[in-house]
């Protein structure tokens, strides 16, 4: 069975800069949109209401698996497509009963002042994001930075921001 977690981000755009705000994984559209309404709370959020974003991530599956060859996105930055190609028959993960889950990415440092980060992919356990982190270190792009991954335990349904941003 294929499963999928819903990503909450905010990204927007102004004068100056394009931000992204990776607000959380979530096991249910409703408690992603509840989320939502309490960040419209805060500076910034509140400025860009229109630019929060929702969309199915799939569970143990691995977005990127090449490595640096360029600098690719937006300043350095790369983000999944709005659509991570979710099968229609997948599911949402609430069944699994999980609590918590892994994210992996790696960061390439491009000068002192900006790095190029890749989402990987998100993972239902910690030894699954481990044996990705292995057999992506012996790839092309990956092995000259073995050591920069980065494995993440998320909460789910939880708080990632507790303030606006400036």
């Amino acid at each position: 069975m294929d499963y999928f977690v819903y990503r909450l981000d905010h990204v927007y755009t102004d004068e100056t800069h394009a931000g992204c705000k990776f607000l959380g994984y979530f096991d249910d559209a409703d408690k992603a949109e509840k989320e939502k309404q309490r960040l419209l709370h805060f500076r910034r959020f509140s400025d860009y209401p229109n630019d929060f974003y929702l969309k199915k991530v799939g569970l143990n599956k691995i977005n990127w698996q090449n490595g640096f060859m360029d600098v690719i996105g937006e300043i350095g930055r790369d983000y999944l497509p709005k659509d991570d190609l979710v099968p229609d028959y997948s599911q949402i993960i609430k069944e699994l009963d999980l609590k918590t889950v892994f994210k992996v990415s790696h960061t390439y440092t491009i000068h002192t002042f900006l790095d190029d980060e890749r989402e990987i992919g998100v993972f239902s356990d910690e030894k699954m994001a481990n044996d990705v982190v292995h057999f992506l270190r012996q790839k092309d792009g990956f092995n000259k930075y073995p050591d920069d991954f980065i494995i993440s335990e998320i909460l789910l349904n939880d708080w990632q921001w507790s303030s606006g941003f400036g």
